[in-house]
């Protein structure tokens, strides 16, 4: 049986939860997981600059703890890459997005890019799901920087 893990609130990381605070950042305040089915869950793969191998073992937990807590929508922050035209971390995740590594469990997945305001991937995703409509944020129209999915129902 794996140990259990939580999400520190402070830095993102996953930490078993046993461990009274989180090795990375010190913070005692972890994410509440069961938030409610309009909510946006937020991992970001980029806090404290780790390895792709470490980014996407992260996204793997996060995906662990959020398994049947109703959530979703999962906002993805993978950066744009220091050189701005794209970094390792975001070149590996949408290669796994676009290779279906994470079928099971996602279902559509919205680049950054087309997260602009009347752009047509956009209305459609809000037409499909209107209570989604008031977490897409700024910070997310048309940035290449994060990934939006939208989690089976099911998982």
């Amino acid at each position: 049986m794996k140990p259990q893990k939580v999400i520190c609130a402070q830095c993102g990381n996953p930490r078993l939860m046993m461990l009274n605070e989180c090795p990375f950042c010190g913070d005692t305040k972890t994410l509440d997981t069961t938030s409610s089915p309009k909510s946006t869950y937020v991992i970001n793969l980029e806090v404290n600059m780790p390895t792709v191998e470490d980014a996407m073992d992260r996204f793997q937990d996060h995906l662990d703890l959020i398994k049947g807590k109703s959530i979703r929508m999962v906002k993805v922050i993978h950066g744009h890459g220091s050189t701005g035209s794209g970094g390792k971390i975001r070149h590996a995740f949408r290669q796994a997005m676009d290779y279906g590594l994470w079928g099971e469990s996602i279902i559509e997945v919205y680049y950054g890019e087309v997260l602009a305001p009347h752009h047509l991937e956009l209305n459609n995703l809000v037409e499909r799901y209107p209570s989604l409509k008031q977490s897409i944020t700024r910070d997310m129209q048309g940035n290449p920087g994060i990934t939006l999915l939208i989690i089976d129902k099911n998982y």
